[in-house]
């Protein structure tokens, strides 16, 4: 107990301290020092206070569908913990449940919405309690820190072996992959699109799960959503696409398939929660996507959007989102590619993305970023003309770019580490 509370202290010190000295930075660091002190303290906390874990992990959509959720347990009235700043690896929960207990490890609520690394689920299951966990999608993404998707893949298989049969998991049926992560288990709930979603487009070039895991055929694809989402079969064995759960009956204002799939996890976590309906609805359509994540913002005369991009299938699916606005090939664009560690080292998925898109934008397209010039380059041989590119070293530079530009709607697309810049930079 002493040892606990002594952790715990300390990591509210440090927390006070970062909020003093912002350089310090401040989401992970007090978690990273109280984990130094007490190696078992988030297993100390949640056993403490029987916490019960929702885990939402996945590549694309885990902190809109986390907010999703936390604005639908809202209007249920239920209490909740939640890391909302996206500190998502060991030392940021830590950070998040120092933040919210009493100097004696006291937790305001016995449920928790915590958004996992993919890397870290097999670590942190096993002391988070999970009551849910959630499997949005796999994609290829940071390959310097992940690998290829089987890495990813494996290591969830052997969390789900060691889980006990109260948890319930909860996937997206449209990926070949979490079909057949989940195929052995018995407590789940799928979610998925209807065909009235699917595209006319052939399979992407550049998708990932395309071949059957049980007997590594290529898989036939009736309907595609994005990438390899969509509905499958394996022509050689009798893996296929099960018949979700949860479907999507309802309207919302957020755009996007992307953003039908975070719905559809909200919604089939909210009932597997034993959420009513009329309350579900009610929660979705009072939803406002968050700051970088959709949200829009006046600066100078145009109405901005920022909207975050940090792999080839993200990627796609807001330039093809972007395209469909009959204003968008108007609009002055800003893109932004750092390569910091959280961001990821290795670039190259920019040759994944189909910035062919752009070909017909009449406005300029303003890009920045540590690794800019690389950008410009994929632009080139994308079929842009350099001419129409404007090169800005500094984000403080691109933004000043951005705001003289004509028209009266613009588009940001950063990096992760980008977009954090910009909210330092916008709020300043």
């Amino acid at each position: 107990m002493l040892k606990l509370t002594s952790a715990i202290i300390i990591g509210k010190l440090t927390r006070t301290i970062c909020h003093l000295i912002p350089s310090l930075g401040g989401t992970a660091l007090p978690g990273l020092i109280a984990l130094k002190l007490n190696k078992n303290l988030i297993k100390n906390l949640v056993n403490k206070n029987n916490l019960k874990s929702i885990i939402i992990t996945g590549t694309n959509g885990k902190t809109t569908t986390g907010r999703l959720l936390a604005h639908i347990l809202k209007k249920a009235n239920i209490s909740y913990l939640h890391n909302r700043t996206g500190s998502n690896l060991e030392r940021g929960i830590a950070s998040n449940l120092i933040s919210n207990s009493s100097m004696k490890g006291s937790l305001p609520s016995q449920l928790a919405i915590f958004e996992i690394d993919e890397a870290v689920v097999p670590l942190l299951s096993k002391v988070l309690n999970p009551k849910v966990i959630l499997f949005t999608n796999l994609f290829r993404d940071q390959l310097d820190r992940y690998g290829e998707i089987d890495t990813i893949l494996s290591k969830w298989k052997q969390t789900l072996k060691t889980l006990n049969n109260k948890t319930t998991i909860i996937y997206n049926c449209d990926d070949p992959s979490l079909e057949y992560l989940t195929k052995e288990t018995t407590n789940k709930i799928s979610f998925g699109l209807n065909k009235s979603h699917s595209t006319t487009k052939p399979l992407s070039a550049s998708a990932d799960a395309i071949f059957c895991l049980n007997c590594h055929q290529p898989l036939n694809f009736t309907h595609i959503f994005t990438s390899h989402l969509g509905h499958y079969s394996c022509p050689s064995c009798n893996f296929k696409r099960s018949v979700p759960k949860v479907n999507l009956n309802l309207k919302s204002n957020l755009p996007g398939i992307y953003n039908l799939y975070n719905l559809l996890a909200a919604i089939a976590i909210a009932k597997s929660l034993g959420i009513n309906q009329k309350t579900i609805t009610k929660a979705i359509k009072s939803f406002t996507p968050t700051f970088g994540r959709g949200k829009s913002f006046k600066l100078k005369n145009l109405k901005t959007k920022i909207l975050l991009v940090k792999n080839p299938t993200g990627y796609n699916v807001i330039l093809e989102t972007l395209t469909q606005n009959k204003n968008f090939k108007t609009s002055p664009l800003l893109l932004i590619l750092n390569d910091n560690i959280a961001d990821g080292t290795d670039i190259s998925w920019i040759w994944d993305v189909h910035f062919n898109y752009l070909k017909y934008q009449k406005a300029p397209i303003i890009v920045s970023g540590t690794r800019a010039n690389d950008l410009k380059l994929r632009l080139k041989y994308a079929g842009i003309q350099p001419a129409r590119t404007v090169l800005a070293g500094s984000i403080k530079k691109a933004l000043k770019i951005l705001s003289n530009q004509p028209g009266s709607s613009a588009y940001i697309l950063p990096t992760y580490t980008a977009l954090l810049k910009l909210r330092k930079i916008l709020k300043s």
